[in-house]
């Protein structure tokens, strides 16, 4: 049943670098920045919900470029590599906007008790400059991933070499005579014509 799964269509959709990293995208800049949040936050569920919402498209966005299970699609090592480098600035940028903000960007913690001695603002500036930092710790992690891809990526082209070069010597290199063999008919016919 999980290989039926993960081999359905839905599956196909979701690990999709077209459905994932806008998901990615829109779930930072479409929660914080819009009522979403205000109204998430204002009950227990809702951050439950939010705090699921993030780990499941994380999970999404990392699945194609890092995982090592089944999934419906295997991407290419340089295209795991492009994902990889398109979603890293708008974590990143997302975190400098947080910081920058002048305004509080939402109403949920505009109003802290009184005994903490917080200032809404300068929190969510922090909350911003933490955002941008881990957003570097990640893109550290990640640049280490993108190492391990790329050894990933050469252990696949051995293993590959090392198949072909094994149907070589069983077949005593059929597809090398055929594809000499498809030259020379296409010599032949060159210089008939």
């Amino acid at each position: 049943m999980l290989i039926r799964l993960l081999h359905s269509r839905l599956a196909r959709i979701v690990s999709s670098p077209l459905f994932t990293l806008p998901l990615f995208i829109a779930s930072l800049y479409g929660l914080y920045f819009t009522p979403l949040f205000d109204f998430t936050m204002g009950s227990w569920l809702g951050h439950e919900w939010m705090l699921a919402h993030f780990l499941a498209t994380g999970l999404l966005f990392f699945w194609p470029i890092m995982g090592i299970d089944p999934a419906p699609r295997r991407p290419s090592h340089v295209m795991r590599m492009l994902e990889l480098f398109i979603g890293m600035p708008f974590h990143a940028f997302f975190g400098i906007a947080v910081m920058m903000s002048s305004s509080l960007i939402v109403g949920f913690f505009a109003h802290p008790p009184a005994a903490w001695h917080l200032s809404p603002l300068a929190d969510q500036n922090t909350g911003g400059g933490i955002a941008w930092a881990f957003s570097e710790v990640p893109t550290i992690l990640v640049l280490l991933a993108l190492l391990a891809l790329l050894a990933s990526w050469a252990a696949s082209e051995r293993r590959a070499a090392a198949r072909a070069d094994r149907q070589a010597d069983r077949d005593h290199d059929a597809q090398l005579a055929a594809y000499n063999a498809y030259l020379t008919r296409l010599a032949a016919r060159d210089q008939r014509g």
